[in-house]
């Protein structure tokens, strides 16, 4: 996080204030842009790819604190009556350590995944229209995607 002089000082010091602000993602941090990227339509059977996307928006470099290593980002895919139908980290355990990554001024950094159009089970999901999500772990605090609309035709 590309942080105030004064406040990255405080933080040194041990200034709860500071470190509390911090953590809320106030007080002068500058937070990325995050969205999912992926096809708005597909055909029955296509592997759909998708992309969860940080981009620094900002004039200043930005550091990143995110959770796994590899990152433990996560998509979940919901059917239109909201019912989770997959979910990239089901069952899965995202370890401890963080990965630091500084995103220069304009610069972005995709996290991706194939989706092969199945279920939990591993059955293919039927034709019509779902929503995608994307959620990024970033330190204390995690980035959540807005909605991404994706129509399966037959």
């Amino acid at each position: 996080m590309h942080l105030d002089p004064t406040l990255r000082a405080a933080i040194r010091r041990g200034a709860v204030v500071a470190a509390t602000l911090l953590l809320l993602g106030v007080a002068g941090v500058t937070q990325p842009a995050v969205e999912l990227v992926a096809p708005s339509r597909v055909r029955v059977g296509d592997t759909v790819e998708i992309a969860l996307r940080i981009r620094n928006d900002d004039s200043k470099p930005i550091d990143l604190e995110l959770s796994g290593r590899p990152v433990g980002f996560d998509i979940v895919i919901m059917a239109a009556d909201g019912r989770e139908v997959w979910r990239r980290l089901r069952d899965s355990v995202v370890g401890a350590a963080l990965m630091l990554l500084t995103l220069e001024p304009g610069e972005a950094r995709d996290f991706t995944v194939r989706w092969a159009q199945v279920d939990f089970a591993g059955k293919a999901v039927a034709p019509g229209r779902y929503t995608l999500q994307g959620i990024l772990p970033m330190g204390t605090r995690r980035r959540t995607t807005a909605p991404h609309d994706l129509v399966i035709d037959p």
